[in-house]
C-alpha cells in the first residue's frame, strides 16, 4: 500500500480536484490487487475501499463555490490519517492515526459548518475524544511492560472508552447529534461512513490481542446497548429535525454493532462487518440525499419538507429507497448482518430474545416514520424545484449499488 500513499502525496502536489477524484477510482481498482484469502489484512483492505469510496462521494458532493486548495488538503490529510489508522499493525500507530482522524473533521466544522453554534460543536467533539482517549494511551504504553495487568472493570473501561465514545455507544454520544446538525454534507457523510468505523475496527483489533480480557468484562455492555438502542428509537419520533433523526439512527445501528463485536462469535464479527460497511453506504446516502433536499427546501424541518411526493417524485424514490435499506429491507447488505448480529447475541444469551424483538421493531418504526412524515401528505409552502442533476444521481447511484449487490456474495465482507 505505499504505492497509493505515494500516489496521495503526489495528487496533493497537483492540487486539482478532477485529478484527485479520478486518481481515487484508479486507487480502487489497484486494491483489487491486493484481495487475499481472509483475516485481519483483507479487513484493513475493506476498510480502506469503504473509505476512499466515500471520499470520492464527498469530493462530488463539494458545490463549485466551495471548492479550494485548503479544503482539498483537508480531505487529502483525512485519508493519509485513516490509512495510518486502518493499516497499522501496532496498537500505538493506530491510536496516532485514530487521533489525528479528528482534527480534518473539526477544521471543516468550523470553516465550513451552517450555524454559529458550530463552536460548541467542536468543543463537545474534541473533549470527548481527547478525554477518553488519554487512558487508551496510557493503557497501550504500559502494555508493553506490564504483561500480565489486573482483570477488572477498571483496565476493561480505560482500553475501551475512546472507542465507545466513536461508536458511539449510548450515553456517550452527545457528541454526535450535535456534529452532524452544524456540519456541511460532505462532512457528515465521511462522520458517519467512515469515522463511526473507527471505533468498531478499533474493538475488533483489540480483541485479537486481549479477546478474553473483552468477553469476561465486556458481558454487561451487551444488553446495556440494546436497551440503549431502544431507548432511542423511541426517541427519534420526537424529533422535528431530519439531521438529528438520521444521527440517532447511526447511533442505534452502532448499539447493535457493539453488542455483537462483544460477543467475539464469528457470525457477531461477520455481522458487524457487514452492517458497518452497509451502514457507511446507507447512512452517507442518507445525508447526502438530505443535503440535496436542503440545498432546495433550504430547511431540515419535517414539517416544512412535506409532500416532496407530489411536487418532486425522483427525490421521494431515493428517500424511499435509502429510508427501506435503513430498515434493512432486502437486498440491502444490513439484512444479512442484523441477521448474523442478532444470531451471534442469541447464541451469547437466550434471554435477551426479548430486547432483540423489540430493538428491530422500533428501530423499522422510525425509517417508517421518517418516510412518510418527510415525503406524504399535503405542501403548502412549495410549488416546484429543480430536479436533481446527473451528477447527484450519480452520487446516489454510488451509494446505493454497492450497497444492494455486495448481499451476492457475503465472503467479500466477512472476515472468514
Amino acid at each position: 500500500m505505499l504505492e497509493i500513499l505515494l500516489g496521495i502525496l503526489f495528487v496533493v502536489v497537483l492540487k486539482d480536484w478532477f485529478i484527485v477524484t479520478y486518481s481515487m477510482m484508479i486507487y480502487i481498482l489497484f486494491m483489487v490487487f491486493f484481495i487475499n484469502e481472509g483475516g485481519e489484512p483483507y479487513t484493513k483492505l475493506l476498510f480502506i475501499w469503504l473509505t476512499i469510496w466515500l471520499l470520492i462521494m464527498m469530493l462530488m458532493s463539494v458545490t463549485e463555490e466551495l471548492k479550494s486548495q485548503e479544503l482539498l488538503f483537508i480531505f487529502i490529510w483525512l485519508l493519509i490519517s485513516l490509512y495510518l489508522a486502518f493499516f497499522s499493525d501496532t496498537l500505538i500507530v493506530f491510536y496516532l492515526g485514530f487521533e489525528m482522524s479528528v482534527i480534518p473533521i473539526l477544521l471543516i466544522l468550523f470553516g465550513w459548518g451552517y450555524q454559529p453554534d458550530r463552536m460548541e460543536a467542536g468543543f463537545y467533539m474534541i473533549l470527548y475524544t481527547m478525554f477518553f482517549s488519554l487512558p487508551l494511551l496510557l493503557k497501550i504504553y504500559y502494555m508493553n511492560i506490564l504483561v500480565n495487568f489486573n482483570n477488572n472493570l477498571l483496565n476493561f473501561f480505560m482500553f475501551m472508552m475512546a472507542f465507545m465514545v466513536k461508536f458511539p455507544m449510548v450515553g456517550l454520544h452527545y457528541w454526535l447529534p450535535r456534529a452532524h446538525v452544524e456540519a456541511p454534507v460532505f462532512g457528515s457523510m465521511i462522520l458517519a461512513g467512515v469515522m463511526l468505523k473507527l471505533g468498531g475496527y478499533g474493538v475488533y483489533k483489540l480483541s485479537l490481542k486481549m479477546g478474553d480480557f473483552l468477553f469476561i468484562n465486556g458481558q454487561f455492555l451487551i444488553s446495556f446497548s440494546l436497551i440503549g438502542g431502544i431507548i432511542l428509537s423511541l426517541i427519534c419520533f420526537m424529533q422535528s429535525d431530519l439531521k438529528l433523526l438520521i444521527a440517532y439512527s447511526s447511533i442505534i445501528h452502532m448499539s447493535i454493532v457493539l453488542s455483537g463485536l462483544l460477543t467475539l462469535q464469528i457470525s457477531g464479527l461477520n455481522g458487524s462487518l457487514m452492517m458497518m460497511v452497509g451502514h457507511g453506504f446507507c447512512s452517507s446516502g442518507l445525508f447526502c440525499l438530505l443535503g440535496l433536499t436542503y440545498n432546495r427546501s433550504m430547511t431540515r424541518s419535517i414539517i416544512m419538507n412535506k409532500g416532496f411526493i407530489m411536487i418532486m417524485p425522483i427525490c421521494s424514490l431515493w428517500w424511499f429507497l435509502f429510508c427501506a435499506s435503513n430498515i434493512s429491507f432486502p437486498p440491502c447488505l444490513n439484512l444479512p448482518g442484523e441477521i448474523f448480529l442478532f444470531l451471534s447475541i442469541l447464541l451469547f444469551n437466550k434471554n435477551l430474545y426479548l430486547l432483540i424483538i423489540l430493538f428491530s421493531i422500533f428501530s423499522s418504526l422510525y425509517s417508517i416514520y421518517l418516510f412518510s412524515f418527510s415525503q406524504q401528505s399535503l405542501n403548502w409552502q412549495f410549488f416546484s424545484f429543480k430536479s436533481f442533476s446527473i451528477q447527484e444521481l450519480l452520487m446516489m447511484l454510488l451509494h446505493w449499488i454497492p450497497l444492494n449487490l455486495l448481499i451476492l456474495d457475503l465472503s467479500v465482507v466477512s472476515i472468514c
